[in-house]
């Protein structure tokens, strides 16, 4: 036995590697030598340090490759959503409008001010906030698609 030679307090991980090199290591660790046991610790400590090193790389990898999917996956809905736009302005300056239907509430504020707008220039009262009749909507939904009929 090494006289002198001080243990390290390293807890012993099991670690799952070849037997071989297992077998060294059970053999250090059981080892009449402090020094011989000591260094047995240390290895086990250093490749417990490595394997744990090891996994969060290929951890860092995976989610890195999770993110370039996912940018990429990205850009093609966003490609998509491009080409349905384009599609839809195109058939929106092609077709007639259609009338609406129902309460109006799916209306926006624009659509809203511009209903507004047009009651209050052909002669319909409306109140500055809150829901337009159905009656003057319809009207300017008729009007908007006799219009569009007259361009086309």
């Amino acid at each position: 036995m090494d006289v002198g030679a001080e243990a390290i307090d390293v807890p012993v991980v099991p670690l799952t590697f070849s037997n071989p090199v297992q077998e060294i290591l059970d053999w250090a660790t059981a080892h009449p030598a402090a020094a011989v046991r000591n260094r047995a610790n240390r290895i086990t400590a250093d490749l417990a340090e490595l394997t744990g090193r090891r996994d969060t790389e290929a951890a860092q990898r995976e989610a890195e490759e999770k993110v370039v999917r996912a940018k990429a996956e990205l850009e093609r809905a966003q490609e998509k959503l491009r080409t349905v736009k384009a599609n839809t302005r195109t058939a929106t300056a092609a077709g007639p409008i259609a009338a609406r239907t129902g309460s109006g509430s799916s209306r926006t504020r624009a659509e809203h001010a511009a209903t507004r707008t047009w009651a209050r220039a052909t002669g319909h009262q409306v109140a500055d906030a809150g829901m337009v009749p159905k009656r003057i909507q319809e009207a300017y939904d008729t009007a908007r698609q006799g219009s569009a009929r007259k361009a086309g």
